[in-house]
């Protein structure tokens, strides 16, 4: 028997299965795309420029119209998209660097650059969660669901409050979140999982061991 040590080994698509949305940010909720960040185990879920729409949407990063936009210009231009999506995945390697314990100047540098070829947000949109910053650009411009994850990242890093970034205590799963808990002693990045699962491996070894 495994026991409750053991994750799952797949995972469903974005498009069917919202992503869990607990980092307290979209930069942090963005980093949390790879199950099991700390672990062997390691499951990328951006497999393809079709769930970072699925995600992006699902994060308030972009709106359904926008989605369903690039996704016709990412089935016209696939290499680009592909190009695309490998950046992201870079984007993301990057910030959760410069919010590790020993940061790397070198990803800061990579981080000010994504902000060089930013747009400027120049106005305010709705999203699925509240409102977001929006920027006035071509209309398939395949980068359009990362400039909110650089601007929230931008804004994370100087408002002091990245100091208040946590990884969850499982570290297999090594999730980021802001911890905005009064006490700042949050341990999970979700009490429905990391916590509970933590809770039942407490409660199967002490089984065993009786």
């Amino acid at each position: 028997m495994a026991g409750p040590e053991a994750p799952a080994a797949s995972y469903p698509s974005y498009r069917t299965t919202r992503p869990k949305l607990v980092g307290g940010a979209l930069c942090l909720d963005f980093v949390n795309t790879v199950e099991w960040r700390g672990a062997p185990e390691r499951a990328e879920r951006l497999t393809n420029y079709a769930e970072l729409l699925a995600w992006a949407e699902a994060a308030g990063a972009i709106d359904r119209r926008t989605r369903i936009r690039l996704d016709g210009a990412a089935k016209a231009r696939p290499q680009a998209a592909a190009a695309q999506l490998a950046a992201a995945i870079e984007l993301r390697e990057t910030f959760a660097g410069l919010l590790a314990p020993d940061p790397r100047l070198l990803l800061l540098d990579r981080l000010n650059a994504w902000l060089a070829r930013a747009p400027e947000r120049t106005r305010i949109a709705a999203s699925a969660q509240s409102y977001v910053w929006a920027a006035s650009r071509e209309r398939d411009d395949l980068a359009a669901p990362l400039w909110p994850v650089v601007w929230s990242a931008a804004d994370l890093l100087t408002s002091g409050q990245a100091q208040r970034v946590r990884s969850c205590s499982d570290r297999r799963c090594a999730w980021l979140f802001l911890d905005i808990s009064r006490t700042r002693r949050r341990r999970w990045c979700s009490m429905e999982g990391c916590g509970n699962r933590a809770k039942a491996r407490r409660h199967y070894r002490r089984h065993r061991a009786a």
